[in-house]
């Protein structure tokens, strides 16, 4: 049956302004676009878009789809911003596993930065308890939750993490980057069928923002890799829920999943690079960086050693395969340069450098001349607006994603949330990147993107990453079929009314997955 979409604003992404008159869609796929009255006799069904906008579908090109799935699901405080409210929701929370699993602690949204203390979680609940903080880098156990691991004070700190203690040696409860991993892989008590509720909650809600693909990294938190794996082959497909995603692989699953080869679904869940950490986040300081933290001697984590760490790269490297990095400080970008200069990226590939934060002149024109893109978060810019530079020093911060410089330096990025850390609304990340306005101001307004290079990230550019551009990120004759509708013409209202701007229609391969009705 071919559908013939007409009468609204449709833009191709093909070039900056670039619109058709109607779209012809056949099978999934685009097969024709032109002028109405040369399209309309052979259409079976016509859409009429009543003056809406229609782009291609958008891709988050980094999240955590089957967390943003249980943080749905789940008590979640990313906007509890104050401290009683916080510990009566805590209090009432009680989990049907094993576990409390809480998300989204934000010191920064409460008083002073307050960070509970582990005899205050103690008097909330008396049930194993973790409540990982807003970057998944780091959270704070009760001693229920430390009893039942046998974890002391005597515990060693792991390399690349540690278990905060007070002036008396006592554990606080706070556990940092692989610290918090050990704990984190503990509450773990998935089966195939409990992933699969998670990915269709959180494919259902994305569903809402006009997003038809995610690149995601779920392969090692949730048991053995073969669980989030059979889970999304099970719930994902032509035939299924329609929804297309890239797998990167964990570096702690990697050598099994390459050993094992699993069979994937063309189009659909299809194999990604391997995933390597190389430092922490900002917001407990355990990013690496080059100079320490203002008022300390803390330049943050390591995970890895540099021998380490070019024996995943060399690893991914025996296999074909390039490394998807996530680095947030200058120093961490500097150690992954220095291993990716040095192991170059196997010939039609390119490496994936993650989050990309706190950059350099020099740092960005190193990347600029190898074969890598960008994954940014553009609400990572708005969410450390209030408290960053008090933690890096003005000059630095002049450096902190510095998106405009890296386009024009050739760099191509992706646009993504990292939800659940971050609100997965595309949206409300091309409004910070045309505007970069947070609650607190404008930063560094001269790193302003136009609204085209912006929706360019989660279109053209996210296709482009995963070696797509040829059927993804268009709307072209050949392309897939997915389209986002939005209620007004998205590239040229003013900025502040892409906040207010929403999708009334999600089309993946021909189908209408998502829509309001009129």
């Amino acid at each position: 049956m071919k559908t013939l979409y007409y009468n609204g604003l449709i833009y191709t992404m093909e070039s900056e302004g670039a619109t058709t008159e109607s779209v012809m869609e056949d099978k999934g796929i685009v097969t024709k676009t032109g002028a109405f009255e040369t399209l309309e006799a052979e259409a079976d069904i016509k859409v009429d878009l009543k003056g809406q906008t229609m782009l291609p579908a958008l891709t988050d090109t980094h999240m955590h789809l089957v967390m943003l799935g249980k943080k749905l699901k789940s008590l979640a405080l990313h906007h509890v911003d104050d401290l009683a409210e916080m510990k009566r929701l805590i209090s009432g929370f009680r989990s049907a596993h094993k576990w409390n699993l809480i998300l989204g602690y934000d010191e920064n949204n409460l008083d002073g930065q307050y960070r509970m203390k582990r005899q205050e979680l103690d008097a909330l609940t008396d049930k194993p308890t973790l409540i990982t903080r807003v970057c998944h880098h780091a959270g704070i156990v009760n001693t229920k939750a430390l009893e039942h691991l046998n974890i002391d004070k005597g515990i060693e700190d792991p390399e690349g993490g540690y278990f905060e203690r007070d002036s008396e040696g006592e554990l606080t409860g706070w556990v940092y980057d692989t610290a918090f991993d050990q704990i984190r892989n503990q509450t773990v008590d998935d089966s195939v069928e409990s992933v699969s509720s998670d990915i269709e909650t959180a494919i259902e809600y994305l569903y809402k923002f006009g997003i038809a693909g995610a690149h995601t990294e779920d392969m090692s938190s949730y048991g053995p890799y073969e669980v989030p794996l059979k889970a999304y082959l099970e719930t994902l497909g032509p035939d299924r829920l329609k929804f297309r995603v890239n797998l990167l692989r964990n570096e702690k699953v990697y050598d099994q999943m390459v050993e094992d080869d699993p069979v994937y679904i063309d189009d659909w869940v299809e194999k990604g690079a391997m995933k390597i950490f190389a430092d922490g986040a900002f917001g407990g300081k355990t990013a690496l960086v080059k100079a320490p933290y203002a008022g300390t001697d803390n330049h943050g984590l390591q995970i890895h050693s540099r021998e380490d760490f070019e024996g995943l790269v060399k690893n991914a490297r025996r296999n074909d395969d390039a490394v998807a990095v996530h680095m947030i400080g200058d120093a961490a970008c500097e150690l992954v340069l220095d291993t990716i200069e040095k192991y170059p990226a196997p010939k039609g590939c390119h490496d994936r450098l993650i989050h990309c934060s706190l950059l350099s002149e020099s740092l960005i024109g190193r990347m600029a001349a190898l074969p890598v893109i960008c994954d940014i978060q553009p609400a990572f810019l708005t969410s450390d607006m209030p408290w960053i530079e008090a933690y890096l020093g003005s000059q630095r911060a002049a450096f902190l994603y510095p998106f405009k410089t890296m386009v024009d330096k050739g760099l191509v990025l992706g646009g993504s949330s990292d939800a659940p850390i971050e609100d997965v609304n595309p949206l409300l990340g091309v409004q910070t990147l045309v505007t970069r306005r947070g609650d607190t101001g404008v930063y560094n307004k001269n790193e302003t993107v136009s609204r085209f290079e912006a929706f360019k990230m989660y279109t053209v550019n996210a296709a482009e990453i995963v070696h797509k551009e040829d059927v993804a990120g268009k709307i072209m004759p050949g392309y897939y079929a997915d389209f986002a509708i939005f209620d007004r013409d998205v590239m040229r209202v003013e900025d502040n009314e892409l906040n207010d701007a929403f999708v009334t229609q999600t089309v993946i391969s021909g189908d209408t997955v998502y829509q309001i009705n009129d």
